[in-house]
């Protein structure tokens, strides 16, 4: 259910992350609405695939929305799946449809896709860490070792789940590929990322991973609204909205961070998800 309801919203935030630096810099945008009419235009489109390319070019999108939408389907803002050390599978899924996405574009042959595959490798396996850590913090807090039992932010576990959820928030920015790890505007082929792996797909290709890509961040905000008190899924709401103005506002006034700085920026996030496992630990 949970899956369900992320692929519905996806598009809407996406979109409203557009209105939103619209109105930031003082123009009407478009209607927040409007990604679902550009998934299902690229959607009606055509296609063009390398003469070199292998299926792996066209499994790629596939296992990207695959994987991102199945990890999803194990957070608990709606009735769903659940089992002991459910929160590896699910990064798992995530990692695997980055896999595949990385491999795509190097089949593609592109040297942009190459690039942009090597960047997206090097940032994984910087963020992953910490974030691993991060929910291991948080489900050994909680009922069950399993997501479906994370604790709820309180007094005696207020230190613990707030380095948690500020390891999830740069986990979000880095496999968002968002400010200030990428810039999701950017026409700059050198300094691309994420949209340098995507330059040789195409219709119903690039809509999914339009679409996995907006799932994997409302991923993110889903694991963080868990973990503080209230209704999950108006939690979930109102945390989706102030990460959808927040965005808006680092994409407008914030800048990207120089490639090498990359490091240093997304230490914070294994520095946040170790000092959260080790205060777990201490308090378990």
């Amino acid at each position: 259910m949970t899956a369900l309801f992320l692929l519905l919203l996806a598009p809407l935030f996406g979109g409203s992350v557009k209105w939103l630096k619209a109105r930031l810099t003082h123009r009407q945008g478009a209607s927040p609405f409007l990604e679902y009419r550009n998934l299902a235009k690229l959607w009606r489109k055509a296609w063009v695939r390398p003469l070199a390319s292998s299926p792996v070019f066209l499994l790629g999108p596939a296992l990207a929305l695959l994987g991102s939408a199945l990890a999803a389907s194990f957070l608990p803002i709606l009735p769903g799946l659940g089992f002991p050390g459910d929160f590896l599978l699910a990064l798992y899924l995530l990692n695997l449809g980055r896999f595949f996405q990385m491999l795509a574009a190097l089949d593609a042959g592109s040297a942009f896709g190459a690039q942009g595959s090597y960047r997206e490798g090097v940032v994984t396996l910087l963020a992953e860490p910490g974030t691993l850590m991060a929910l291991a913090a948080a489900v050994r807090l909680g009922q069950g070792s399993s997501l479906q039992g994370l604790p709820v932010l309180g007094g005696e576990n207020a230190l613990v789940l707030a380095l948690v959820l500020a390891s999830l928030a740069v986990a979000l920015l880095a496999e968002g590929a968002r400010m200030p790890v990428d810039d999701p505007t950017t026409h700059l082929e050198l300094t691309m990322i994420h949209e340098a792996q995507l330059l040789d797909h195409s219709g119903p290709l690039l809509a999914l991973y339009e679409l996995a890509a907006s799932v994997k961040m409302l991923f993110y905000a889903a694991g963080m609204s868990v973990l503080l008190p209230g209704p999950r899924l108006l939690v979930f709401l109102a945390v989706s909205g102030a990460w959808a103005l927040a965005l808006a506002y680092l994409e407008t006034y914030g800048v990207k961070l120089r490639y090498l700085r990359l490091p240093d920026f997304l230490s914070y996030n294994t520095l946040f998800g170790a000092l959260a496992l080790l205060g777990a630990i201490w308090m378990g």
